[in-house]
Formats: structure tokens, C-alpha cells, sequence
């Protein structure tokens, strides 16, 4: 880039990140600072830091997380319909920043979700033991761990398609080889077994 793309990229950052008068205060002062250096190679040191400066600025912007709002709080979970839920991102805040592809889970699905998507995905033995548990322990219904299961596989078929992981992770064989699923589905009550 030369210095000219540079700040306009930086001004562009800017305008990006500030409201309109403020971006046009901080551009003012960018302008007076690079007139009072004569050569380019000081300007372009000035630019490139200041372009770093701010391209760190809008990427904390976008990965900040945005507090959720009183009716998410109170609304049911989408697994189990406990009514007070959390907002779980299916495409992760780290990778994506915040996002509107979400559902409401309480805290126990949403801690199921990730243990679910740690044993699937990460192969944690420690992740994959605690769904085990909570699978054939009997206290959370067929449906939930089904659900749950589901979101969770159309986030690793997400991730898979875009190739930021193996694609067999979602896959009904490694299904069965991580949490012994057949083995659970037979465990069910009758009305389990059809689905």
C-alpha cells in the first residue's frame, strides 16, 4: 500500500469506529500531524502505526460482547423451557464476534452444548465423560439431549464447510464413537426409540 491507500484506510477505520464529529475531530488531528512531517517515510511510519492502532481498536469493537437484554434473561430456554436462559452464539463470539445466530439455553444446556461440541470436536475425554454422565443419567429428557445434539451438529457442519475443522466431526459415525449414541437411543422409553 502506498501512503495514500494507508490513510485512507486509516480514515476509513476511523469513521468506522467514532461518530461523525468525533471522526472528523480525530482526522483533523491526523491531517496537522502529517503536514508537520516533511518526509514520507516519517508519514508512512506515523500511518502504518496508527492503521495497526486502529485496525486493533475495530477488532475489539467487533469482539466485544454485547450484555443481554432483560428479555433474553427472562425468556425459556429453546432445549428444556427453564424460564430463565442465557444467549448461547452457534457461531462462536472468539471466531465470528458477536452475532445474531443464537438461541436462548439456561445454564445447564448451554454447558451441555459446549461439553457436547468439546467431545465432538476437540476430542476432550474429560468433555465427552461429563455428557456420558448427564446422557444416561436419566435426569435430562431424550428430546433435550437431542436438540441440543442437533444445534451442536449444525455448528460443526458450519465450521466444517467453511474448513475451519475435519468434516467428519459431524458425521453419525463419529457420533457413535464418541458418545455411544445408538446405546443411549436404546436406553429410551418407547416414544425415544422412534425418533
Amino acid at each position: 500500500m502506498n501512503n495514500d491507500e494507508l490513510l485512507e484506510r486509516l480514515f476509513g477505520l476511523v469513521r468506522e469506529l467514532y461518530t461523525d464529529k468525533q471522526a472528523d475531530e480525530i482526522i483533523q488531528s491526523f491531517e496537522a500531524v502529517f503536514a508537520s512531517h516533511e518526509t514520507d517515510e516519517d508519514r508512512r511510519e506515523l500511518l502504518e502505526y496508527w492503521v495497526d492502532f486502529y485496525r486493533l481498536q475495530m477488532y475489539r469493537h467487533l469482539k466485544q460482547r454485547r450484555r443481554p437484554t432483560y428479555q433474553e434473561r427472562i425468556s425459556e430456554c429453546s432445549a428444556c423451557g427453564y424460564p430463565s436462559s442465557h444467549r448461547h452464539h452457534l457461531w462462536d463470539i472468539s471466531t465470528h464476534g458477536e452475532n445474531a445466530v443464537t438461541i436462548q439455553l439456561c445454564a445447564n444446556c448451554h454447558e451441555l452444548h459446549h461439553l457436547m461440541y468439546n467431545a465432538l470436536v476437540k476430542e476432550a475425554e474429560y468433555s465427552r465423560k461429563i455428557v456420558e454422565h448427564v446422557m444416561f443419567s436419566g435426569k435430562v429428557s431424550f428430546d433435550v439431549v437431542s436438540r441440543i445434539l442437533g444445534w451442536c451438529l449444525a455448528t460443526i457442519r458450519y465450521e466444517a464447510t467453511n474448513g475451519w475443522i475435519e468434516g467428519d466431526r459431524g458425521s453419525k459415525e463419529w457420533v457413535e464413537a464418541r458418545l455411544r449414541w445408538s446405546e443411549y437411543v436404546g436406553s429410551q422409553p418407547a416414544q425415544a426409540g422412534a425418533k
